[in-house]
């Protein structure tokens, strides 16, 4: 996988888990995360640490983990270090993979919207989908009481 890959990959397994832990110091977080998300994040900081634009990214990133502007800023510190380390970029590439579940996509949707892959469908927030053939009455929204 290509650093910049490799770099989105991580912000968009990070920030989910960042967002609950909740926590405003960077060494704090690692101890609030799961398992694997912790190992590939204290594995992550280890490498970032003494970079000082890198540690500005990780507290920017700490502190609102939810804004694209510190998730993009911390990619491209991340970035930078995988491009100029290929056996830390394989590293990462293996830390990324163990966290995910194995025999599926993993799709993580923050907040209102809708997600779909290899040709599924999806609605956004107060929709609905209907796929295939549909036949009688359909009705789409609350139902009213009768009586």
């Amino acid at each position: 996988m290509d650093p910049t890959t490799l770099a989105t990959t991580a912000v968009t397994v990070l920030s989910p888990y960042l967002v609950k832990a909740g926590e405003k110091a960077a060494e704090k977080v690692g101890e609030k995360l799961p398992g694997g998300i912790s190992t590939f994040w204290n594995t992550v900081m280890a490498r970032l640490k003494g970079k000082p634009a890198a540690e500005d990214a990780v507290q920017d990133l700490v502190a609102k983990p939810d804004d694209p502007l510190h998730q993009s800023a911390f990619a491209n510190q991340l970035r930078k270090v995988l491009e100029t380390e290929p056996a830390f970029a394989a590293e990462v590439e293996r830390l990324l993979s163990s966290t995910q579940p194995q025999g599926g996509d993993t799709i993580i949707v923050t907040g209102p919207g809708a997600a779909a892959t290899r040709g599924g469908v999806s609605a956004g927030a107060g929709g609905a989908v209907i796929q295939g053939d549909v036949h009688g009455n359909v009705t789409l929204g609350r139902a009213e009481k009768q009586g």
